[in-house]
Formats: structure tokens, sequence, C-alpha cells
């Protein structure tokens, strides 16, 4: 495969050591090679896809076609790191959500308050928010930017990376790091293996128990707003099914329904256009996103957990998907290989010395993204008691986070439904959703905690979202 070199490396070509090379132009690869260049430091960009100066979906990200959200903390950091990159992501449509205006009409009245200010969630589609990324690597100079090339190795020496190498032969050696940002199928713990590293024994995974169906719309310009009752989505979950709608940029959204993986009733019929759209009908709250064109066929996104590689290997470090997944539903995952991307970065200006660098790498990972594994796993196993009642495959599991007893540690959904009548509780859950501050810092928090048992002694309750049974969606999609 011939190598499409987007643009001549600016530190004089590959036969020459660089620092740091990048193999994945995804998300957190994109991120990782602006900030170490913001940083001063020199990196090779490379990926397998030959099209990367093209304004599609790589290759080699399915989960494009599905629904996203970016969140406030991803804003915070496009802001700090590569500004113009926000502003190209405006320019072409990407939308700005203020939460402070999606309150629930439950919320009591409450001045403007500072901490929300901060709350503001980017809408755009993942292939739209890539291509923005590509194009601020591609204005800046010192990074070098090519595609077409499969890695297919690593070179170790004395259990120290060294580079990578590529199906055409070639290597690229990095003086101070490799950087894994190839996703979560990345190859590289077993070539990491085949170099007696073995990375493997520190994974922690658990199963989401989750399959999700997405499609994609256009509204007609001039289409009045709808209302988002999640604050940057609409929808929520309901009888052993969820539905979600999500704003893309321009007039586009999303819609994605979450089912049981073994669910093959919905999973069959959601596959389906017509049906697809009448289940989304059958939703009082979210009928009337539907008067849109369809610009895309269903698709379906399974075998998804909740993963953690923990890894200390000199020379080497994986961010983004390729280090933690989380549930998608909780749309944090973009947001996520953001902030580990910048602090990996943080580390690299940081430290000259491998054995150090490595050490910071794993201190990032279990600062940025461990909190949030531990979080979408106690989520998932709160929503699967719900949806497979009796069951309870997580019996018996260890709780995450160091997860104290109810009245001292509360879960999410609890939290959900009380900021709903509290403003003070609205704010701080809003900022743990939003990842600027960790889940330990609000769901333990005693203030937070005695708001929430308040609201739930004063018997204050949402109405419940007005939607089908499981079994009455399955029949009324069957005609269709």
């Amino acid at each position: 495969m011939k190598a499409n070199c987007v643009r001549k490396p600016a530190y004089g070509g590959r036969n020459n050591a660089i620092s740091v090379v990048v193999v994945g132009a995804s998300i957190s690869g994109l991120v990782t090679a602006l900030a170490l260049d913001r940083r001063g430091i020199d990196v090779m960009l490379v990926d397998a896809d030959p099209d990367l100066d093209a304004e599609g979906p790589r290759r080699a990200t399915p989960q494009a076609g599905h629904s996203h959200a970016f969140l406030a903390r991803c804003r915070q950091l496009l802001q700090a790191e590569a500004p113009d990159v926000l502003d190209d992501l405006l320019a072409v449509g990407g939308h700005e959500i203020r939460l402070a205006d999606q309150r629930p009409a439950t919320v009591p009245a409450h001045a403007a308050h500072p901490d929300e200010a901060d709350l503001v969630v980017l809408a755009a589609r993942r292939t739209t928010f890539e291509a923005a990324l590509r194009r601020g690597v591609e204005r800046r100079p010192g990074i070098g930017f090519s595609g077409g090339r499969r890695a297919t190795g690593l070179v170790v020496d004395g259990g120290h990376v060294r580079g990578v190498g590529f199906e055409d032969g070639s290597v690229e050696t990095a003086r101070r790091l490799v950087v894994d940002a190839s996703g979560r199928r990345t190859p590289m713990p077993a070539w990491l293996a085949e170099h007696g590293i073995d990375v493997s024994a520190t994974e922690e995974s658990e199963e989401c128990g989750i399959a999700y169906l997405s499609r994609f719309y256009r509204r007609p310009p001039g289409a009045p707003e709808l209302p988002l009752d999640r604050g940057f989505a609409a929808g929520g979950s309901f009888d052993r099914y969820s539905c979600l709608v999500f704003p893309g940029d321009g007039t586009t959204f999303s819609i994605t329904f979450g089912v049981l993986p073994e669910d093959r009733p919905l999973l069959r019929l959601l596959r389906d256009g017509d049906a697809f759209d009448a289940a989304v009908r059958s939703i009082p709250s979210l009928a009337p996103w539907l008067d849109a064109e369809p610009i895309s066929e269903v698709r379906v996104m399974a075998g998804l957990h909740n993963r953690i590689r923990r890894a200390r290997v000199p020379g080497w470090s994986a961010v983004g998907d390729a280090a933690a997944t989380t549930n998608p539903a909780h749309s944090r995952g973009c947001t996520l290989a953001a902030v580990h991307a910048v602090a990996v970065a943080d580390a690299v200006a940081a430290h000259d010395d491998p054995d150090d660098l490595a050490e910071a790498c794993a201190a990032v990972l279990e600062r940025e993204q461990a909190p949030w594994v531990a979080d979408s796993i106690e989520q998932d196993r709160q929503r699967l008691a719900r949806w497979r009642p009796g069951s309870h495959d997580f019996e018996g599991k260890p709780p995450h986070m160091g997860r104290l007893p109810s009245k001292t540690w509360l879960s999410n959904g609890e939290t959900f439904a009380a900021a709903r009548h509290d403003a003070y509780v609205w704010r701080r859950f809003n900022r743990l959703q939003q990842l600027i501050e960790k889940p330990a810092d609000v769901l333990a928090d005693p203030r937070v905690v005695a708001r929430v048992r308040a609201v739930q002694a004063s018997g204050a309750q949402s109405p419940p979202l007005d939607g089908p049974s499981h079994a009455e969606l399955v029949d009324l999609m069957a005609p269709a």
C-alpha cells in the first residue's frame, strides 16, 4: 500500500529518529499530536487509512456511525490546546449547548453561578469533529502526518520500546515514546507479548450488557427547536431498552436505541429503517424529531466492555480506547480520549528519563481514566439490575471506586433524579457528567449526599417517561 504523506515532516525526513511516534489518527491520536506540538515536541502521526486528508471517517472507526457528544471538558481542552480547531468546528456547523439553558423546569430558579459557565457541550457528528482535528494537525508544520502505513510490530530492545515497524518494511524510531492510539482492538498488547512484555495480566474488563442501533437524520431548514430533556440529549431509559436523540452539526441529529445483547426480537426489528422510525414515533417526546429526512441506514454496535489496560512499559504508552473503554451510552469516550492524550503530552514534556516517563504515563491512566471506567461499571450494573431482573450477573463482584455503603456514597441514578429538584445538586451532578469533577468528589460529597437525601425525603419526583413497554414496542414494529 502506497503511503499518502499529507505533509513533509518538519524534522527533515523519516530517517531521523523523532521524539514521539503516534500510531492511529483517531481522536486520541490527533489530540496527542496537537498537544505535543504545542509543547514543542516533534511528533510523527501515522495511520493505516490512506485517505486521511478526506472529510469522511477513518475506515477503522466504526463507532463514527453512532451518536456522539463532546462534553464540556473536551471543549475546555480545545479552548486551551487548539482554539483554531474549536473555531473551525463551530464554523462548519458544530453547536454549543449551554446546559444552564436546558435546566429542567422543576429545578428551582436561582441566580447564575460561576460553576455553570463552563457547562457547555459541543454537538457534532464524530466525522465532523475528527475532520476539524485533522485540519488542525495539517496546519501545524511541526507535526509529521501520513496515511496508508499499516503498523505490523514494535521495535523493542531490553524491555524498552524503540519504534514501530510497518508492512512496507519501514521503521519509525522514537527517541522518547511510541503512543498507541489505535483503538479498542489494538494489536499492540500482543506485539508487546512477542517481546516478553505481558500487559494482559493487569487488564480489567466487564461486559456493558448493551448493544446499540443508530440512525442519522437531517431536519429541514428553519425547523423549530425541540426540547432536550437530558441537557444535551433527549429521551431516556424505558422498559428494557433506551432511546436517545443527540443533536449534531448543522441540522443533523442521531437517534440511538440501546437494547440487551440477547434481545434478538428488538435487535432484528430495529435493524430495519422503517421499523426503527416506527419505534421512535411510538415515544411521544421523541416523535416530533422525525419531521426529518433519514441520511443513513441503521447501524449496529455490540460486543462492548468497560475495560482498562494497565501497563508500565518504557518507551510506550496507550491512550484513549487503546487504554480504556467505557459504555458509549455515557458519551464520555471521546472526551476521555482527549483528556488522556493531553495528560500524556504533559508527561512527555515533564520527563526525560524513560522509566520516569513510563511511571508518569501509568499515573495518568489511573488519574484520568480509571475513575470513569469504575463509574461506568457501576452504572451498568445498576441498569442491568432493572433490565435483567432476577439475574444479577454482577452479584458477588467487588464494588468499584472504593464504593461505600449507600448512605455515604450516592448512585448516579438517585443523584440524577434529585438534580431535577435541587439547584445545587443539579450543578454538581452536571459537573460530574461533564467530567469536570470526579465521581468520588460528587457522589461521596457530604453536602451533595445530604441534599439528595432531603429531596428523597420530600417525596419530590419527576413524571415517568412515556413510552411503550418492551412487548408493545415489538408488536408495533412488526407491521413496519
